[in-house]
């Protein structure tokens, strides 16, 4: 932070003025005022603070509202930040908001000016301009011969890009929500767009084929693509293999865009505001090919594509999903061998019902009647029941997440992949919110399922499905997308048998070698007495 931020920041703070929001207005409303002093004569009000004092009251106040101090306290903020550089000011107080307003990294700026240099456009949109502040007057400085047009729906962000860059010819700022019907008519050459994450529309909102933020967002910027133009925009990862609404959204592009290419961004690129394992999905108007896939990275503090695969559009669209995990993971030629194998596949939500468990907080835990399955219960694939947690609460409220003979139990979050299949217990069991329970109806056993799940195929594709970075974080309704295998039910008690008995022998094995370790180890132990 510079000396001079701090000590307005300071100001402010001892004036009881500490949220973003009164910070920003009161930095805009120094601004506005020094922009409506224009002439020579209204340049004589900078002289006398009580003139100075009515003319922003009478040119402000209309549009931000009263201003909390007196005029000793206006002319000593207004002397403060007269200078102060209004981009960096607000890029201060916006930091480390992690319940508001995103503020993307310098580095994702200058990875994208990698795409515009590839692409070569005349005109950009930048929506929701506010989020991308840390590189966005440098990008703009890069190319004035461009038009960029920058979108907003915050009326104060409004006047603070508008502000920040009314001295460039080649810049318009619309106040503008990108999750609804858009005013803008004009078509861009290329769109740099980062929606907020699922988030949930307006409930009249229904022209969208999702009614998620994200979906809208994306679906918005499609037909704003000039013949040759390109749309580069963050997604989280659910939006390339979540079902329903957004395998439509999916199904749009597919049929009437072309995918350029699709890459998973470094962990972490957008915290604090969250841990969301994000893409960037590049669409444009231009029939290829070949679709580019890969992983991008830090290289020298800068964003580098670090890994990348050129797979045919064929191929791609082949895919039921974008899940590029899959196509990058060391298992791909086991994977495609999956996928293409004549072994009938299905759905887990045609064969199971899928449930996530009661979310229990650790304070509401007590000795009761009940216990509690998390993911500390298990342990090398199996159950640890004699230390769970237990709650005290009526049966009638939990009896939609207790668990039955033959339940599969999958980790959903933390940081390892666990699995198990559960045995009816003398007690009752519910499953944590840490847990996704896959309940098997009939045509698929609880252990043939656990069976495939630690596979090295079943392990990837549930990675796949990983929403979070360090830590997992796995949603049941991607879970019920994921295909299985399905095996006669003779073959399916055979593999269950066999892989009961080996694992018996396996650990009968390992007891009797740790007990005859234990025994050479005390002996030898004893000749020291």
């Amino acid at each position: 932070m510079t000396p001079t931020i701090d000590v307005i920041l300071n100001t402010f703070y001892q004036r009881g003025i500490t949220s973003r929001e009164q910070l920003l207005t009161e930095i805009l409303r120094i601004k506005k005022t020094i922009e409506n002093i224009k002439d020579r004569q209204q340049e004589k009000i900078l002289k006398d603070d009580e003139k100075l004092f009515q003319f922003m009251k009478k040119s402000t106040e209309q549009e931000l509202g009263f201003f909390p101090g007196d005029r000793d306290f206006f002319v000593k903020v207004f002397a403060l930040c007269r200078e102060v550089d209004l981009i960096e000011y607000t890029l201060e107080i916006y930091k480390n908001d992690r319940m508001g307003t995103v503020i993307a990294p310098a580095n994702l700026a200058q990875f994208i000016e990698s795409f515009i240099d590839a692409t070569n456009p005349t005109t950009i949109l930048i929506t929701e301009a506010e989020k991308h502040l840390a590189g966005l007057a440098a990008l703009i400085h890069k190319y004035p011969q461009k038009q960029f047009t920058l979108t907003t729906q915050s009326f104060k962000m409004y006047w603070m890009l508008t502000l920040a860059f009314q001295t460039f010819q080649n810049v318009k700022v619309i106040q503008q929500s990108i999750y609804s019907n858009l005013i803008l008519t004009d078509r861009f050459d290329f769109i740099y767009c980062l929606p907020a994450f699922a988030g949930k529309a307006d409930e009249g909102n229904r022209r969208f084929i999702t009614n998620e933020t994200d979906g809208i967002a994306l679906e918005n910027m499609l037909p704003m693509l000039s013949d040759t133009g390109m749309l580069s925009v963050i997604v989280p990862a659910r939006v390339a293999f979540s079902g329903g609404s957004f395998a439509r959204l999916r199904e749009h592009i597919a049929q009437n865009y072309n995918i350029d290419s699709l890459w998973i961004l470094p962990e972490g690129t957008f915290r604090p505001y969250t841990a969301m394992k994000t893409y960037m999905l590049n669409i444009s108007n231009l029939c290829k090919d070949t679709v580019a896939i890969g992983t991008v990275g830090y290289q020298k503090e800068q964003f580098q594509i670090t890994d990348q695969k050129l797979i045919g559009k064929k191929e791609f669209l082949a895919q039921e999903d974008w899940r590029i995990e899959l196509l990058l993971s060391e298992d791909d030629e086991n994977l495609q061998k999956f996928k293409t194998s004549n072994l009938d596949k299905v759905k887990l939500k045609d064969v199971a019902e899928v449930f996530r468990g009661k979310s229990i907080l650790k304070k509401d835990t007590t000795l009761g009647s009940i216990s509690v399955l998390n993911i500390s219960n298990i342990e090398q694939g199996e159950i640890n029941y004699s230390e769970m947690d237990s709650i005290d609460e009526e049966e009638r409220k939990i009896k939609r997440y207790e668990l039955f003979e033959g339940d599969v139990v999958l980790s959903c979050r933390g940081t390892t992949i666990k699995s198990a299949v559960f045995k009816t217990q003398a007690k009752i069991i519910i499953a944590s919110a840490n847990v996704i329970v896959i309940r098997p109806k009939g045509r698929v056993l609880g252990k043939y399922i656990k069976i495939f799940l630690e596979s090295p195929i079943g392990l990837a594709m549930i990675k796949s499905f990983q929403r979070g970075t360090t830590i997992m974080n796995i949603n049941h309704s991607d879970i019920m997308e994921m295909e299985i295998p399905i095996l006669p039910m003779s073959e399916q008690q055979e593999m269950v048998k066999r892989y009961g008995e080996e694992l018996s022998q396996y650990k009968a094995t390992i007891s009797e070698a740790e007990n005859r370790w234990e025994k050479t180890r005390n002996s030898l132990y004893d000749r020291f007495i």
